[in-house]
């Protein structure tokens, strides 16, 4: 009986060693890595997963006079392997080019200026990014035609967040100022009008995976002026966004109806009430 109860306790003894060790497993499987907004490349800014080569997005229109979608316009967004945008381009619904956009990186792989020509209007567009001694973005400059836009000037955290932008136009200045969780991630920012005085604020919400799920915009402490909430099903996949401008009362649904075998939207559906606006597919190559 003695030795029966021994073997008793190591068989009881091996299972529990063998239920922490799956469920060891199981949790590294399953570890939660939320990356800060300030160390994310451009795939993840969009929340885009895989190693992307290019994005061919085809918008269309819906005719209630027709009940079909009709085409408007095409995008094509390229990256580079390490997930940053090189070049973008639009066409029109004959598919000829309305506007080509291609970044140029330093060697450190941040943004060196991005140059955007217009077709229709025979313009271009020259984006220049200025670091500090730190490599953080100190400033940027928009031109049109060689001609200064306006230029938009940063504060940055220890690890490169944003914390305040200022940008200055001709005649004022507008400022927003950012504030992080826990985590890395934006979650208020605040914009200021010339006069140094916040008319608006936003508050972000993030579910454990670090996903949005709920952005309010308020124009004071208890008047929330637009609402916009994200859904996702139980693999992280986009199901739908709500947004609600209470000023206007306006609601715009998005609805995401396929996905890839990466978890990147294919299609999405833009309602307004009972009215179908328009339709987005997109065609998602790798590397």
């Amino acid at each position: 009986m003695q030795r029966n109860k021994y073997l008793f306790l190591f068989f009881i003894l091996f299972l529990f060693i063998i239920a922490s060790i799956s469920y060891s497993c199981k949790r590294k499987t399953t570890e939660i890595v939320i990356i800060p907004d300030a160390l994310k490349n451009h795939l993840q800014h969009a929340r885009l997963f895989g190693n992307i080569y290019f994005i061919e997005t085809d918008t269309y229109y819906y005719s209630d006079k027709d009940s079909l979608y009709i085409f408007l316009s095409k995008a094509l967004l390229f990256y580079s392997s390490d997930g940053y945008l090189t070049q973008a381009i639009v066409l029109d619904r004959n598919n000829d080019t309305v506007s080509k956009q291609i970044v140029h990186y330093l060697p450190n792989a941040k943004e060196n200026y991005g140059e955007e020509f217009n077709y229709i209007e025979h313009s271009l567009t020259k984006d220049t990014f200025l670091y500090d001694r730190y490599g953080f973005i100190s400033e940027r400059r928009i031109l049109l035609n060689d001609s200064l836009l306006y230029k938009t000037q940063f504060k940055t955290d220890g690890i490169g967040g944003i914390i305040e932008k200022k940008r200055l136009l001709p005649n004022y200045h507008l400022t927003n100022v950012m504030y992080y969780n826990e985590y890395g991630l934006i979650e208020r920012i605040e914009e200021y009008d010339p006069h140094n005085k916040m008319y608006k604020f936003f508050t972000i919400e993030y579910d454990n995976y670090g996903d949005e799920v709920n952005r309010r915009a308020y124009r004071s402490a208890n008047q929330i002026i637009e609402y916009t909430y994200t859904q996702y099903d139980d693999k992280g996949l986009l199901q739908k966004v709500i947004f609600e401008d209470r000023l206007h009362n306006m609601r715009e649904d998005r609805i995401y109806t396929r996905h890839d075998t990466r978890g990147n939207w294919l299609e999405e559906i833009v309602l307004q009430g009972n009215d179908t606006l328009r339709k987005r597919a997109r065609k998602i190559e790798y590397y």
